[in-house]
């Protein structure tokens, strides 16, 4: 039996590149203050399981600062992101860097619920979901 190799040519090649659409876009939010070359890595594993998952990443924000304040530049940042933005998506180290105090944390995970944020946290290796009730 003949068998048949199918082979792209550039051209073609060329426009499925183009024609791949994310399905969604992404912000990465680090609280950290270890070595440039370990948020580096930090950074390029949580882009590519964006990657794996067909989401853009838009943004990256780094939070060096000691505080676990909620009212930091980096969060209103972030903040800014989820109210003004098409992004859906938002990978974080862990869920408690954005605040340790519960009520500020609880807060902003009701944010992002209420905008329709998947939020995803590599350290817990969780990820919270808005509520979607199922139709009756």
């Amino acid at each position: 039996m003949e068998q048949k190799i199918f082979r792209m040519n550039n051209e073609q090649q060329a426009e499925a590149k183009e024609t791949r659409v994310p399905k969604g876009q992404g912000v990465i939010f680090i609280k950290t203050r270890m070595s440039d070359n370990k948020i580096h890595d930090l950074v390029s594993e949580m882009k590519a399981v964006a990657e794996a998952t067909d989401v853009e990443v838009v943004d990256v924000i780094v939070d060096e600062f000691a505080s676990c304040d909620i009212d930091r530049d980096d969060v209103s940042r972030l903040s800014d992101w989820i109210e003004n933005s098409r992004v859906g998506i938002i990978m974080v180290k862990s869920i408690t860097d954005i605040s340790n105090d519960g009520d500020d944390l609880d807060k902003f995970i009701e944010k992002a619920m209420y905008y329709g944020m998947i939020i995803v946290d590599f350290s817990e290796h969780a990820i919270i979901v808005p509520y979607v009730p199922e139709d009756d």
